[in-house]
């Protein structure tokens, strides 16, 4: 193949690139001179939903929830290969068959072991950590209101 014949065909690719990091430098550089340049006090405080935070709250997030985008993007990416695999199908023919076979039930081990080890069970798993954070709660609220718990035989004698 000669270097004309490629270039023909790699220069739709590269001038895409191209275009898309130019693009990307003027969009940058546009909403850094057109952005807001404010230097007020209330700039970095945190402000959520419309409340504003009232005291430092230090919520700890498990990683479970990192685990499912993980779980995710893995599997999702085993998808781009399979359908790559579809497109090319009659080129590959049956030892592409059997590789995409062997591809797919790979996944499905690592499924099957993903559900016994129990990483995809959200309730059980995390359960005893949230109780904990909820114990840690009540007895904080109870300390800001100066609140005892009731005890019934005290002081109606």
């Amino acid at each position: 193949m000669e270097t004309s014949d490629q270039i023909t065909q790699v220069w739709p690719i590269a001038a895409y690139f191209i275009i898309l990091a130019v693009m990307l430098v003027f969009m940058m550089l546009l909403s850094y001179f057109l952005g807001p340049k404010g230097k007020q006090r209330a700039k970095n405080t945190p402000y959520e939903s419309g409340i504003i935070s009232v005291s430092d709250n230090k919520t700890r997030f498990t990683n479970h929830f990192f685990l499912y985008a993980i779980f995710f993007v893995i599997f999702d990416l085993e998808t781009i290969y399979l359908f790559a695999w579809v497109i090319a199908f009659d080129e590959v023919g049956w030892p592409g068959f059997i590789e995409a076979s062997i591809f797919i039930t790979v996944l499905l081990a690592a499924l099957i072991y993903l559900v016994r080890i129990g990483a995809l069970e959200l309730t059980r798993r995390h359960q005893p950590h949230r109780e904990t954070q909820l114990q840690r709660l009540r007895e904080s609220e109870r300390k800001a209101l100066d609140l005892r718990p009731y005890e019934p035989n005290k002081g109606h004698q």
